[in-house]
């Protein structure tokens, strides 16, 4: 910690200690996921999953019915449609990763404005 932060830390009152205390808190994962269903854009990651649910049991299927095909064409054809599956989740993993790193910016931003307010609100006294 640098020797402002410290000196921040001692200026403030104790319930702005509590208030600082409580926004340092770092998200894990899954209230990070959490955070993804939250907000304008929810609907996005509901989409999103629901989609990813759809997707691998195609995979599933796919998987099943190359295994059990005996000539090279259809087998080309099921192994085309796995590849396709694989894109596809591999893309909706991406775009829900990139959903929870904004709500993660979006959390930082609101744990700076709430520094900056409260030591504002120190100054003012």
């Amino acid at each position: 910690m640098s020797d402002i932060d410290e000196q921040i830390r001692n200026a403030l009152t104790a319930e702005d200690q509590q208030a600082i205390d409580e926004i340092d808190d770092s998200a894990g994962l899954f209230e990070l996921i959490g955070l993804t269903f939250t907000g304008k854009q929810a609907w996005l990651s509901y989409y999103m999953y629901f989609l990813g649910i759809v997707v691998a049991a195609a995979f599933v299927y796919f998987v099943i019915q190359y295994l059990g095909t005996s000539d090279i064409k259809s087998s080309l054809n099921w192994a085309l449609l796995i590849l396709g599956c694989g894109f596809a989740l591999t893309m909706l993993k991406v775009l829900g990763w990139q959903q929870m790193q904004k709500a993660e910016i979006m959390r930082e931003i609101k744990r700076l404005e709430m520094r900056i307010m409260l030591v504002s609100e120190k100054n003012q006294r």
